[in-house]
This record gives C-alpha cells, structure tokens and sequence, in this order.
C-alpha cells in the first residue's frame, strides 16, 4: 500500500543510537493467546486491513547494508485491533523515481492480555525467526533509531534469531 507517510532514516552516524554498551535483557514470555504468525507464510484471511494503517505504535528502525546497491531497511509498527495485533513494515521503494513509501503487513497475532511491549517482541521475533529460515537474510547490521523497543530489547530478540 503506498503511502504519504515516511519513517525516519538517520543520514550520519550520530543520528543513530549508541550500540556498543547496553545491559543484556531476557525476552518476555510470549502471551498464551497471541500466537504470532508471519504474512507471507500463513496470510491472514478475515478482517484483512483495506487500507494502511490508522493507529499505530512505532517500535523501531533496523538496516541491513550488504553493498552500496542491495540493502534493506525496515520500519516496524504496532497497529491494535479489535481482533488482534498487525505488525506493519513502512519501508521505501527507492528503485523508483520519485521514491515510494508502502505499508505492508508483515506479521500478526490473537487478541490477547499484554502489554504492547511483550506483544511487539513476539510478532517481531516470529517474522525474524521465519526470514532467517525462509530467505536466509542474516544479522541486521545496525539499529537506526528505537521506539517502543530499546535497544537491549532488540539485541534480546536478535540473539533469539541469529
């Protein structure tokens, strides 16, 4: 889904967060009823969104930088809804001119009691679990901005995967 709405991109490495020293952290428990699952495996067929997303929870930025021509670089958001939780992508198709931003869902999960945080893990930790299987794609190589997951959070979920 295309959309007006860019995320930020740090442009110099100060603009990103300091990832050298950080307290190492567990995961949470993943939530009994959530039951993540990945988009491309298994897509969700009822209540599938119409449009991009309204109410959203920006999570954090991560970048894989493999050569000055193939990288990648994904934007996570939250989104709530009655009937569960969507993990939405919001990155930028750059192989146009102008460029493009797009929403896609990239993961989901159950209506269940948590709190957004713990819930936010376990989406992301299935679609990163699933991707690394399924396409191979390796350790990001640095986080460029945080959000809902710090740091400590995001390194807890990369160690999980990679």
């Amino acid at each position: 889904m295309s959309t007006k709405h860019n995320s930020f991109i740090p442009m110099s490495s100060e603009d990103r967060p300091q990832q050298r020293l950080y307290k190492v952290v567990n995961l949470p428990d993943q939530p009994k009823r959530l039951d993540p699952k990945v988009e491309l495996d298994q897509p969700l067929i009822k209540n599938y969104p119409k449009a991009s997303p309204r109410k959203l929870t920006y999570l954090f930025s991560v970048e894989w930088a493999w050569s000055p021509m193939n990288n990648r670089i994904d934007n996570y958001y939250l989104n709530p809804r009655r009937t569960g939780w969507l993990l939405w992508n919001n990155w930028v198709d750059d192989g146009c001119v102008p460029w493009k931003w797009y929403w896609q869902l990239v993961a989901y999960g159950n209506r269940c009691y948590s709190d957004e945080k713990t819930i936010a893990t376990h989406l992301v930790l299935a679609l990163w679990k699933w991707d690394a299987k399924e396409n191979y794609v390796d350790h990001f190589h640095w986080l460029n901005n945080t959000g809902l997951l710090d740091v400590e959070d995001v390194q807890a979920i990369a160690r999980e995967v990679w």
